[in-house]
C-alpha cells in the first residue's frame, strides 16, 4: 500500500506542478498595464532605454517604417536580422496576445532569428516574458513567436499577426511560401517583413524590391557606404582587405557589399538552379573536424 500511496503522491505533485507552470504562463492583465506603461511608443526611443544600443541612421528607417509590407536589401554585416528583431519584439511589447512568426532558407536558420531577438529580451525585466526556448519566444502579456521551417504546408493553419523572412532571396519554394503566407494575415490585417542580401533574380524578393506589381511595398536597400563606421557596424580597415581579396570576383561584392544583384557569368550553374537544390528541412551535424554530415530537422 505505501508504494501506491508514494505514487499517488508523486503523481499529484506533478499535476500541481504542471498547473503551477500553466497559470504562470497565463497572459497577466497586470503585467500587460505595466509593460504599456514603461515601454516607449518611439521604437528608436525603445531601443535606446531598454535595449542599450543607439540605432544607425538607415535603422531608424526600418524601426519607424510602418508600412504593411517590408523589404529590407542590406549589405552584409550591416545588421539587418539585429535591427529588425528588435523591431518585432517592441510591437510584441505594445500588441498583447499578437503571433509572429520567423522564417529562414533552413529551419536552423529560423531559429537564429529567435536567437538573435533573445539577445533584445534578456535586456527586458525578467517579469515581462517567459524563459525563452530554442524555437519560440513567450511574452508575460501573452504575445509569442515561433520559429518554422520553409514549408509552405507548417504555415497554412495559423492565424498570425506579422511574419519576419530573414534571408528571404535564399528560401526555396518561395512562390508557394509567400502564397501561404499571405493567407495567414488575410483576418488580422498583419504585417510582412522580408530582409536579404541579394541572391537570384528568379525569385520572389527580387519583386518585393524591383517589381511593379510589388509597389506597395516599403523597400529599404544599405550599402556598404552607409553601413561603414561611424554610422554603422562595418569596419573600414577590414573592408578595404575584402574588397581587395574579391578583385577577381566583382560580382560577389556586388552582391555582399553593394547589396545589388549580379550574376557571375563565369559561374557553371546559375544561382536560380543552386537555390532549387536546397532541402529546408536538412542541417548539417558535425560529428568531429573531419567528418559532418546533413540531417533532417
Amino acid at each position: 500500500m505505501s508504494f501506491y500511496r508514494g505514487s499517488y503522491e508523486r503523481l499529484l505533485k506533478e499535476q500541481q506542478k504542471n498547473r503551477a507552470k500553466i497559470e504562470r504562463r497565463k497572459p497577466s492583465a497586470d503585467i500587460a498595464t505595466e509593460i504599456l506603461a514603461n515601454v516607449p511608443k518611439d521604437p528608436v526611443e525603445f531601443c535606446r532605454r531598454l535595449l542599450g544600443f543607439e540605432p544607425t541612421d538607415y535603422q531608424v528607417k526600418i524601426l519607424r517604417d510602418e508600412a504593411q509590407f517590408i523589404a529590407a536589401r542590406l549589405c552584409r554585416q550591416s545588421g539587418k536580422t539585429f535591427i529588425i528583431t528588435a523591431r518585432i519584439l517592441h510591437k510584441m511589447l505594445l500588441r498583447p496576445g499578437s503571433w509572429w512568426a520567423a522564417f529562414g532558407p533552413s529551419f536552423r536558420q529560423s531559429k537564429q532569428v529567435i536567437r538573435k531577438l533573445t539577445t533584445h529580451l534578456l535586456k527586458l525585466p525578467k517579469s515581462w516574458y517567459h524563459k525563452p526556448l530554442k524555437t519560440k519566444i513567450e511574452l508575460a502579456n501573452g504575445s509569442r513567436i515561433e520559429a518554422f521551417p520553409n514549408n509552405p504546408d507548417t504555415i497554412r493553419g495559423p492565424t498570425l499577426n506579422g511574419i519576419y523572412c530573414d534571408e528571404f532571396n535564399f528560401v526555396a519554394n518561395d512562390e508557394d511560401l509567400y502564397d501561404a503566407i499571405l493567407f495567414t494575415l488575410g483576418t488580422t490585417n498583419g504585417e510582412f517583413i522580408g530582409s536579404s542580401t541579394p541572391w537570384s533574380r528568379d525569385h520572389t524578393f527580387y519583386k518585393m524590391c524591383k517589381d511593379r506589381d510589388f509597389e506597395d511595398f516599403s523597400r529599404h536597400h544599405v550599402t556598404w557606404k552607409e553601413a561603414l563606421e561611424p554610422n554603422g557596424p562595418l569596419k573600414k580597415n577590414i573592408l578595404e582587405k575584402i574588397r581587395k581579396q574579391l578583385a577577381t570576383d566583382p560580382w560577389r561584392w556586388q552582391r555582399e557589399m553593394e547589396a545589388e544583384w549580379s550574376e557571375d557569368e563565369s559561374s557553371w550553374l546559375p544561382q536560380t538552379l543552386i537555390g532549387q537544390c536546397q532541402d529546408s528541412m536538412l542541417e548539417i551535424r558535425v560529428i568531429d573536424k573531419r567528418h559532418s554530415f546533413w540531417v533532417a530537422n
